[in-house]
């Protein structure tokens, strides 16, 4: 049974420009640097209608199989991202990812995610979330100081 994990964070950076860093493959695998390698990933940014096959490494050196990703939709003027993914274990990883500017200043970063995973849900479910909660964490020390 399909499981939902919503993550979101809070960032000092404008709306705008935060998004324009995380559509980026380049910011992806950066944000991921210790958790997860990829092969294969293609340069410059994620467009809507792309597909996109990776060999993903734990840690940096443990493989972990295949993973295949379809750009569903990208709408900068919402600062929306939408993929529908699998591999491994996981028979779904949909990903809404959006923006929101904060008052005050700022922004919020969502992640929607639906797993699924079969018998392996659970414990899937568990760690995507550590995962993304990882990505949020890295991605907020290297914008430190980045408010525009």
């Amino acid at each position: 049974m399909p499981r939902e994990i919503v993550i979101e964070r809070d960032y000092a950076m404008e709306a705008d420009a935060h998004f324009a860093c995380v559509v980026r493959f380049d910011e992806l695998a950066e944000a991921m640097a210790g958790q997860v390698r990829y092969e294969g990933m293609p340069e410059g940014e994620a467009v809507k209608g792309q597909s996109i096959d990776l060999r993903l490494f734990l840690y940096g050196w443990l493989p972990m199989g295949r993973w295949h990703i379809d750009v569903i939709d990208r709408d900068d003027a919402e600062r929306l991202l939408e993929s529908r993914e699998h591999g491994g274990v996981a028979k779904r990883h949909d990903h809404v990812l959006t923006v929101t500017p904060l008052p005050g200043g700022g922004c919020r970063h969502r992640d929607h995610l639906i797993v699924d995973a079969g018998l392996m849900t659970a414990f899937y479910a568990r760690s995507a979330r550590r995962m993304y909660e990882k990505r949020h964490d890295l991605r907020q020390a290297l914008r430190a100081g980045q408010t525009a």
